[in-house]
């Protein structure tokens, strides 16, 4: 060993020098805990578990004809004309929806563009869609509500509505308003009404040129002396299916 040379320890190091720091980290480093077994796994088996039963019991639940409750959420976000799309996009079966539905039950046409809503007329603006069916066509409601304005032709305040009737579904603050219809309605205000169920015929009372369905879709409760904001409903007509699929579709 030449002179002045420390010798070397087992360490690499000069015998008697101080190690760095680093090294002394190192060998004052506690050992590791051992890692005990998780709940991840026990967890997701029992999540995937009452996911299964649940979807069992709502299989069984519709085989036996009781109520959805994931159709009924559905139903209640798409479930008026105050959406863009219905209850039949989310992939619910035609056999257990329960609307909305098209107002005119049979054979029906938009008519040309004088018929829609916006068009001109004398001294205001078009406030609905016309859709045109022969007299007598049933007329059905388009979506739960409740009755709160209606009259026969002859009533004070019909003006060119001639029978009228008006269906207001709270869940989606909308009115639906059948005009020109061929009897005064039967039902009366605060009377309660489903989708589907026939509520009149296409007639031509009021100020009317040939039997239609005058349809309008309002934000809020459209009684008589309310101010309400007429939408257009067609877009949303073009997407409701008939409230029997065995009927005819559009011309």
């Amino acid at each position: 060993m030449a002179a002045g040379t420390r010798p070397l320890g087992e360490d690499g190091l000069g015998a008697g020098a101080a190690p760095p720091r680093a090294h002394l980290r190192v060998a004052q480093r506690r050992p590791l805990a051992v890692r005990r077994p998780g709940l991840a796994k026990p967890t997701a088996k029992l999540a995937l578990a009452i996911a299964a039963a649940g979807a069992a019991a709502i299989a069984l639940g519709s085989a036996l004809g009781l109520p959805n409750p994931l159709e009924q959420r559905s139903q209640a976000l798409v479930g008026s004309l105050g959406f863009p799309g219905t209850a039949l996009d989310s992939g619910i079966a035609a056999g257990v929806y329960r609307g909305p539905f098209h107002p005119v039950r049979g054979r029906y046409a938009y008519g040309r563009r004088d018929a829609r809503f916006g068009a001109s007329r004398s001294g205001h603006m078009h406030e609905g869609q016309d859709v045109f069916a022969k007299s007598g066509t049933p007329l059905v409601a388009v979506s739960d509500g409740v009755v709160v304005d209606g009259a026969g032709a002859r009533g004070r305040y019909a003006g060119g509505r001639g029978n009228y009737l008006v269906i207001y579904n709270p869940d989606a603050t909308r009115s639906y308003v059948y005009m020109h219809m061929l009897e005064p309605p039967e039902l009366r205000r605060s009377d309660r009404v489903t989708a589907g169920e026939m509520i009149g015929a296409v007639g031509c009372s009021g100020s009317c040129w040939g039997p239609h369905l005058h349809f309008e879709v309002r934000r809020g409760k459209a009684t008589l002396r309310s101010h309400t904001r007429p939408i257009d409903p067609r877009r949303y007509l073009e997407r409701l299916p008939p409230a029997s699929t065995e009927l005819a579709k559009p011309d």
